[in-house]
């Protein structure tokens, strides 16, 4: 083989896995036999420095530690390649995965980019993103054990099976470790105390060298956790932009207030003083401590959880064992446990008129209610009809959160060995996820109308904890994934052939897999309040052969072949092929490709018996919005309560919730997909190397649902698809003052969204393409110390999703919102001694504000519809930089310490998106000693 054209891989799994210090012992060493592994995305071992004809890019220990991550989320995030749809626990509180994060690769979603530890599948979590998309929550994988991370950026399914569609990241951990170490670490703001705060502590210990002694074993145990902060404490930090485009009311304390307000309007014929029929009034209740502007007012912000608590305790155990007769006994634990506290600010009393709608499953209905007015005789309603009150439940703040729990484990044992020519290895474990997300904070539709309606609710005096349980029960959605699976491989060299030898890989494995989700009773039965259900149950089993060929036809040309053929559950047999060729047209320089197919199986949370009610917040109604904006005109030329009431103008029409029922589809078909990727390694110097890959990635038989857009967009042609309320008196009431204020008619021409039907159908196609760049370069500065530099790119040509409207490819939504055209990452690591200083540059684009053609909203002229100004109707280019130092001086200690975003970069403008006031400049130290 030619070893200086290999160079690249062994800088970056060399070079940065072991640091600058070593780049020396790696070309003592390359003198020695070379030793062979087992690369990502392929099941047949090689020698480690070989560039294989697949793009495999690896985050090696040194690399890892210069990025200073306190998760393994934090290295993740720094992949060039990674999509802007991956799910974090600090944005995930509505959804139904909340507590969890989960990676995407090429944009094509969690459940299409195979997560693996050791090679091996790890438990989805126990409740899918959506309802719908499983994946595996990367915050129970253990961070401070891994070795390196190795992502393939191409089609792998042909040897791992399904899911891995857009690429695997494969987690490698330690193998064996001697002796203790210990390691803490903690992250702070430099911008606000109280932002950006998490804290990390690590402890690794073993025994026996598996060489001398013939066994290894060691466990490592770490914990994690990150500090809340509210709303208000961030504050400060919010630009003027914010408060003007995106919530004009952001800070502003809020009348929805303890002891509240009476809000309402006198009666059109009203006797006792007809001077005042049909006017407004507004008059605080007695014993209100913050009253402003004639209102009481009450800090919402304050208990509004702008990033939630996490707690986060994960162990890794291995051991290995030498049997003899060149057989090994191995075993793996993997255990995790992560709790994430969402905290909400206390549920207020807001009469609207407008009825809340939400489906009932037990009973295959949809549930209204309607917020009441206190009832003429009602302790604290003075007039001769029925109030409005606007109040805020403060008697206990604290009992308004979500608590997200989460238990995580894989457990395997197995054997490795050689026999008769062939090195095989077997295992068996069972792996599992189980959720319980608890809320509080919803009412009880009934026992709260009671509780108000009776007096028994004191308003602004003191209330026993046993009414407000009642009133805002607790309540539950949780789920469970589980796996039980036994795996065997072989490999071995069939002949030689001029490149070297023909080798060949065989196996298959075997699992059982079952999914659940569930929701408690007081949700199934409709008794809270808003709040959508799943009823997910279902299991299933897959089994699956492959084979896997490659053949160094000459020292310059090598051709490999794979072929898997899986069956899932009731679906048809899935054959997936995959072929590849590497060939060195000299020294310097290398062509390599791939061709490649792929599936995803569908999964129970989508064959399965599933009844799915969720909520769609935030959606634009196309037949009410342009109303809503006209009222907000109008409505902000009023009073204070005007104001107030403009907002709420606007998101009725332009901002909507509604419910959405989706069913699940037992003659689902798995995903299909076809890959090409062709690439160029170069390397122009002795060290320097460069590659470029293209990739393209058609998809088809998606599995989805259409989305609210589309729904919305389609409801003329679809009769029934929406269901809709009649106009509702807040329609009526907010059109009215509008006509008082500015003397104009302006009225919805249709009631609010009630709720959309849905089922998961084979119905999308998506097309991506793009290219992928890196460059390693390295230099040994004699006495000046080694500096060792990195830069990936990825560029996207074309991204289009499947439009079922038109029933054709959508636009290029590259450059579009949330579809980033290109991202780079440059680093650099001197070393010198006991000294290593680092730093690295992320670059991101501008990209359009709206997503597609539909997106009107956020056009130029939408932007002007909504008085955006042009300057924000954009996302701007981003950069931001990063710097680290390490210092080993003294004796078995390593000290670090990482600057991010040194230059204090503010989040550009995005008025889509909630504003991130933590990105400001921020700082990390750890020690680290090894006993």
């Amino acid at each position: 083989m030619n070893k200086k054209l290999a160079v690249k891989r062994s800088v970056i799994a060399v070079a940065l896995t072991l640091g600058g210090a070593q780049v020396a012992l790696a070309q003592e060493q390359a003198a020695q036999p070379i030793q062979k592994v087992i690369v990502t995305g392929s099941n047949i071992k090689r020698a480690v420095d070989t560039e294989t004809s697949s793009t495999v890019q690896v985050l090696g220990r040194a690399e890892i530690a210069a990025i200073g991550a306190s998760t393994v989320k934090d290295v993740l995030d720094t992949l060039t390649s990674s999509g802007t749809t991956t799910l974090s626990d600090k944005n995930g509180g509505s959804s139904f995965a909340g507590g969890a994060s989960g990676i995407s690769l090429r944009n094509l979603g969690k459940n299409s980019t195979l997560t693996l530890l050791n090679g091996r599948r790890v438990a989805n979590y126990g409740l899918a993103d959506g309802g719908q998309e499983t994946f595996v929550n990367i915050d129970a994988m253990p961070s401070e054990v891994i070795e390196r991370i190795e992502v393939l950026l191409d089609g792998a399914s042909a040897v791992y099976g399904s899911d891995a569609v857009a690429g695997v990241i494969n987690i490698i951990t330690k193998r064996d470790f001697q002796g203790a170490l210990a390691k803490a670490g903690a992250r702070q703001s430099l911008l606000n105390s109280k932002l950006d705060k998490d804290k990390t502590a690590s402890l690794t210990v073993g025994k026996g060298d598996f060489e001398a002694d013939g066994y290894n074993v060691f466990g490592h145990f770490e914990a994690y956790h990150r500090e809340p902060y509210s709303t208000r404490e961030t504050i400060n930090a919010v630009p003027g932009w914010w408060n003007k485009y995106v919530n004009p009311s952001y800070g502003v304390q809020s009348t929805y207030s303890y002891p509240g307000n009476l809000v309402d309007r006198y009666p059109a014929a009203y006797p006792a003083n007809p001077a005042l029929a049909g006017k407004n009034f507004s008059t605080p209740l007695a014993g209100c401590a913050n009253v402003i502007d004639g209102t009481c007012r009450y800090d919402q912000w304050s208990r509004v959880g702008r990033s939630p608590e996490a707690k986060r305790y994960n162990f890794f155990g291995t051991g290995r064992m030498k049997l003899g007769g060149n057989r090994v006994a191995f075993s793996e634990v993997t255990l995790g446990q992560t709790n994430t506290i969402y905290y909400n600010a206390p549920a207020i009393m807001q009469f609207t008129g407008t009825p809340v709608n939400w489906y009932n499953s037990k009973d295959g209905k949809l549930n209204s209610y309607t917020e009441p007015k206190l009832p003429v005789g009602h302790p604290n309603n003075p007039y001769s009809f029925p109030v409005a009150l606007r109040y805020r439940y403060a008697d206990d703040v604290n009992l308004f959160k979500k608590d997200a729990q989460a238990k995580q484990y894989r457990v395997l044992v197995g054997l490795e060995g050689s026999d008769y020519g062939w090195d095989w290895a077997t295992a068996i474990g069972v792996m599992g996820s189980k959720v319980d997300n608890e809320s509080r904070g919803r009412k009880h539709a009934v026992n709260y109308t009671a509780a108000i309606m009776s007096g028994e609710y004191k308003f602004g005096g003191v209330n026993s904890p046993e009414l407000l349980q009642r009133m805002f029960p607790a309540s539950t959605v949780g789920g469970e994934s589980k796996q039980i699976f036994m795996d065997v491989k072989a490999t071995r060299e069939l002949m030689q052939l001029d490149g070297g030898p023909l080798s060949l890989a065989v196996g298959g494995d075997l699992r059982r897999d079952s999914f659940s989700a569930y929701v408690s009773e007081n949700i199934s039965s409709g008794q809270i309040e808003g709040l959508g259900a799943i009823n997910v149950d279902g299991a299933r089993n897959v089994s699956a052969a492959f084979a896997e060929l490659n053949a160094p036809l000459t020292k310059q040309l090598e051709l490999n072949a794979a072929m898997r053929l899986d069956k899932v559950g009731d679906t048809d047999l899935s054959l997936v092929p995959k072929v590849g060729m590497r060939y060195e047209v000299n020294k310097r320089f290398m062509v390599r490709g791939t061709i490649a197919n792929g599936f995803r199986a569908p999964n129970v949370a989508e064959t399965g018996k599933v009844d799915l009610a969720a909520f769609r917040n935030s959606n634009v109604d196309p037949k009410r919005c342009a109303t809503a904006n006209q009222l907000y005109a109008a409505l902000k030329t009023g009073t204070t309560l005007d104001q107030a009431d403009a907002l709420r103008a606007r998101d009725v029409g332009c901002s909507v919730s509604f419910a959405s029922l989706t069913k699940g589809n037992a003659e689902l078909e798995p995903e299909k997909s076809r890959s090409y990727n062709l690439g160029l390694v170069i390397e122009p110097l002795a060290n320097m190397s460069l590659t470029f890959d293209y990739y393209h990635i058609e998809r088809r038989n998606e599995i989805n649902t259409r989305s609210s857009r589309q729904i919305l967009a389609d409801e003329d042609r679809r009769p029934g698809s929406v269901q809709r309320l009649a106009v509702t008196a807040d329609d009526m009431r907010l059109a009215a003052r509008a006509k008082e204020l500015t003397g104009v008619d302006v009225a919805f021409p249709v009631g609010p969204i009630a709720a959309v039907s849905n089922r998961y159908e084979n119905m999308d196609r998506t097309r991506v393409s793009g290219i992928d760049m890196e460059m390693n370069h390295r230099w040994n500065m004699g006495s000046a110390g080694k500096l060792v530099s990195n830069l990936k790119a990825n560029y996207q040509l074309d991204y289009r999703s499947w439009d079922t409207v038109t029933n054709t490819f959508t636009e290029n939504l590259a450059g579009n919102y949330e579809q980033y055209r290109y991202r780079v990452r440059a680093s650099t690591a001197w070393t010198r001694g006991v000294w290593s200083v680092g730093g690295a540059v992320t670059y991101v684009p501008g990209t359009r504000l709206y997503n597609d053609k539909y997106d009107t909203n956020y056009t130029a002229e939408g932007c002007a519809g909504q008085g955006i100004d042009a300057e924000y109707c954009q996302i701007k280019r981003d950069v931001v930089t990063d710097m680290h130092v390490t210092y080993t001086g003294f004796k078995n200690t390593t000290l670090s310490m990482n600057l991010y975003n040194v230059f204090d970069r503010a989040p550009t403008p995005d008025v889509r998106a909630e504003y991130e006031p933590s990105r400001g400049r921020s700082v990390r130290a750890a020690l680290q000693y090894q006993f």
